[in-house]
Parts: C-alpha cells; sequence; structure tokens
C-alpha cells in the first residue's frame, strides 16, 4: 500500500485522509477492503474508521475522487465561559451575534431592587467535552473561562452562593463582572438652558433630546429617550439612546460598559464593553473593548472607523458609493516574557534529566562489574527524575496555554450581506483592501494573512 496511498491528518488529527501518490499505478486485484483496512491500523488509525468510504475505495480504486475521509474523530468542545446572570425583573444587554431586533421599550424598563434583595447570579465557567484524534488519543477541551465578580455600588457578592445581593435600594445598573445600584436622576423631557449640565453620582434617565453642547457625567447608567446631538457624555456604565446620535462630527460619548442606540450618524462612541446599534453606523468613529453589533434593520456600517477586540458583526458594511470604511480588530501581544523564561527552565531541566538519567546508567553498569548494587542511591535518583519529568510536563502544559492564550477566543468580522470594495480590514498589525464585493462572508486571520471566506 505504501507505493500507491499515503495518509495525511489534519484538524488535530481528528480528520485522516487517504491520498493516492503522484502518477501511481494501483493493481486493483491487490487493493482489497481487508488489506486496505489492516494497512490503515499498521499506521495508528484506529479510530472512527469510515468503513462505507473504505469500501467505495476499494470497488473504484482507479477513479475515486481522493483524497479519502477513511477516519473522522471528535473535536472537543470547549467550556463556557462564567457569566453574571441578571435576576431582578429587566431585560439587561445580551452579548449575543442573532439578528434580533432591539426593543427600545424594554431597555427603559428599568428594574428598581430593595435592600438585600438578591439582584444576580454567577454562573460558573463549564468544563467542556473532550474529543479524540484518529488514532484514539483524546484531546482535552479548554475550560471555560472564569470571571472575577467584584462588589459594586451598593452590593455585595457571596461567595457560598454565588449570589449578588443589594445593600441599599435603587435601580440595578448591570455590568459583565459587577452589579451597581443607584438612585436616579430623572428629566422630563429635554435638556435645556434650564436643566443646565447633569452631574450625578447615580443613574440618569432624559425622557426627551440632549441637544448640542450639553454635558451629562453619570457614576451610573445613562438612558436617553430622545436623540443624542453633539454633546458629551461620560460614565463608566452603560449608555442607551433609544432615538439615536446625531453627533456632527463634534460630540463624544464614553462609557465603561455597552453602548446601545438606534442609530449613529457622524458620532464619536468609545465603549468599554459592546457597542450594539439597531439600524446604521454612518461616518463616525466607534471604539468597543470588546463587540460591535450592527445587525437589525439595514444594520449597515459605512464610512469612518470601527474598532473592536473581539468581533464585529454587520449586515453590510461600505456601500455602493464606495464610502471609504476602516474596520479594525485589535490582536494582543504575545506574552514573550513567560514564554521565555518557560523555556529556559525547560532546557535546564531536560538538561538535568540527561544528567541524571547517565548517572542512573553508570551506577548500574558499575554495580554489575563489582556485583554491588547501591540501591539507596539509585532509588533517590529515580525519585528526582519523576520529580523533573513531572516539572517538565507542567513547564510545557504552562507554554502551551500561554501560546494559545490570545487564541482563546476567536477575533473576526462577519458580514450576513455585501462586504462592499473600499473598505479596510486591519487585523492586529496586518491590512486587507476589499478590491471586489462578497456576499455573506467571514473575515478572519491565519497563518499572519487576513482571509474572505464565504460563509
Amino acid at each position: 500500500m505504501d507505493q500507491w496511498f499515503s495518509i495525511k491528518t489534519h484538524e488535530k488529527d481528528t480528520v485522516a485522509l487517504l491520498v493516492k501518490k503522484n502518477g501511481a499505478e494501483i493493481n486493483p486485484e491487490e487493493v482489497t477492503y481487508e488489506s486496505l483496512a489492516a494497512w490503515i491500523e499498521s499506521k495508528g488509525i484506529k479510530h472512527c474508521i469510515q468503513n462505507e468510504v473504505l469500501h467505495n475505495v476499494v470497488q473504484n480504486t482507479e477513479t475515486f475522487n481522493y483524497p479519502a475521509e477513511i477516519a473522522i474523530g471528535q473535536l472537543p468542545v470547549h467550556g463556557e465561559r462564567a457569566q453574571l446572570m441578571p435576576v431582578a425583573e429587566t431585560q439587561p444587554y445580551q452579548d449575543n451575534a442573532e439578528n434580533e431586533n432591539v426593543d427600545f421599550k424594554r431597555l427603559f424598563a428599568i428594574p428598581t431592587v430593595a435592600f438585600s434583595q438578591l439582584v444576580a447570579k454567577k454562573k460558573p465557567a463549564t468544563e467542556g467535552t473532550p474529543g479524540i484524534t484518529v488514532f484514539g488519543n483524546p484531546i482535552p477541551p479548554k475550560k471555560g473561562k472564569d470571571i472575577k465578580v467584584r462588589n459594586g455600588e451598593n452590593t455585595v457578592f457571596n461567595e457560598e452562593n454565588l449570589g449578588v445581593y443589594a445593600t441599599a435600594s435603587g435601580e440595578v445598573s448591570y455590568r459583565s463582572n459587577c452589579v451597581d445600584v443607584y438612585s436616579v436622576y430623572r428629566v422630563n423631557g429635554d435638556l435645556s438652558l434650564k436643566t443646565g449640565h447633569i452631574d450625578f453620582t447615580g443613574n440618569v434617565h432624559v425622557t426627551g433630546d440632549v441637544p448640542s453642547g450639553f454635558k451629562i457625567t453619570a457614576k451610573g447608567d445613562v438612558r436617553i429617550e430622545g436623540l443624542v446631538e453633539a454633546a458629551e457624555i461620560v460614565t463608566p456604565g452603560n449608555v442607551i439612546v433609544g432615538g439615536g446620535v446625531l453627533g456632527q462630527g463634534k460630540g463624544s460619548i464614553r462609557c465603561g460598559g455597552n453602548f446601545t442606540s438606534l442609530y449613529i450618524n457622524q458620532g464619536s462612541i468609545i465603549a468599554g464593553e459592546n457597542i450594539e446599534v439597531a439600524q446604521s453606523i454612518l461616518h463616525s468613529h466607534c471604539e468597543a473593548g470588546k463587540s460591535i453589533i450592527c445587525l437589525s434593520g439595514k444594520g449597515n456600517i459605512a464610512g469612518g472607523t470601527c474598532i473592536a477586540e473581539k468581533m464585529i458583526l454587520a449586515n453590510e458594511i461600505g456601500n455602493e458609493t464606495y464610502s471609504k470604511t476602516s474596520i479594525y480588530i485589535k490582536m494582543k501581544e504575545p506574552e514573550k516574557k513567560p514564554v521565555l523564561e518557560g523555556d529556559m527552565k525547560i532546557k535546564d531541566l531536560q538538561s538535568s534529566l540527561e544528567k541524571l538519567q547517565q548517572l542512573k546508567d553508570t551506577l548500574i553498569k558499575q554495580s554489575l562489574i563489582t556485583n554491588k548494587i547501591d540501591h539507596v542511591m539509585i532509588n533517590k535518583i529515580e525519585n528526582t527524575i519523576h520529580q523533573t519529568t513531572a516539572q517538565l510536563t507542567e513547564l510545557h502544559m504552562q507554554k502551551n496555554k500561554l501560546a494559545e492564550k490570545d487564541q482563546n477566543e476567536s477575533s473576526y468580522v462577519i458580514i450576513k450581506g455585501t462586504l462592499h470594495p473600499s473598505v479596510e480590514i486591519s487585523i492586529g498589525k496586518y491590512k486587507r483592501k476589499v478590491q471586489s464585493s462578497f456576499q455573506s462572508a467571514k473575515v478572519y486571520m491565519e497563518e499572519k494573512e487576513i482571509i474572505i471566506n464565504s460563509l
């Protein structure tokens, strides 16, 4: 079989391919199911053999469309990350990529809680399900990433039952790793000279518009039912704008949590977590610590710059007039120093292991000559070898974790509709300008190259 075929594996050895060698003239009489199966097993492939494929290969040896998937294992299912789940009756921001309409009426239904009330529960990370290679070797899953829940404003986290409780009455503000309970400052109608600028230590709720030139500074969430023009809003909490943002290239909104709006036009938005826009992002600067999502309605991002660390999702990016649109996915620099230190420790331990093994072999040879065995010394050396080997295994695992750390949460751009020409996409330090239209595409990094694939 070696003269006609070779076997290649991919997807972490979960798929084995039977490849016909170039120019090989196969003798069909010698390729039986039994001989082919025995040859495959001799290569160590024993798990999830595709018997139907093997029979098909044997029956159509010369005409089969190689390569053939002769064994298919199972990739691991990685664990889900820990989450802080709201308990109070509300409709908090949901971090998902589904095409769901944003109901702004629900976003303004702010839950009110009383002293000692349970407001959230931590959902622990899950372990995941292991996979298996075609060689029968298990593939361990990555455990879901944990989150450290911290005490918020007027809330306390109970480590024993993983609950978050209110230590005062007020309105609830949810973030990814803490919950705050604030008093609220309410403005009925628009901001005006009568109300002036707002600087408040809790939540701010404006039922009307925020005109140009006004400023809102809050410690909690800011909810605006109308429009935000060229105004300035600053808060470590969340910002929700029901009527949209008309920034005129002058205003700015900065929040530490999530930003949600009907649309953004010539605005400047910087959010510590996610930016979700229901209709469109036009000629704006948007920067999110996690994701930018624009999937409801037209779901169009055109003109300006959108920057995110995790992902950018939209129905359409760019437009038919080829407005210059910049999409940028941040990538963290790998932690080079820990890897370098780990490599040095591994090298030292490997050298020590070799010397210990040589010393053990020398003592055994001497004992054969002198007919005297120093059991105590040999046992000490074997114990040291065992400890050194365990240290090496641990260091290799740590090294692999560091190498995979930046890939645990993949970064990408997804366009469910049209990706137009003249859109410039950057991932880390790599850049690609879109030259032609793509329909329903995913953009991601692979081997230092930006790939655009159809979904």
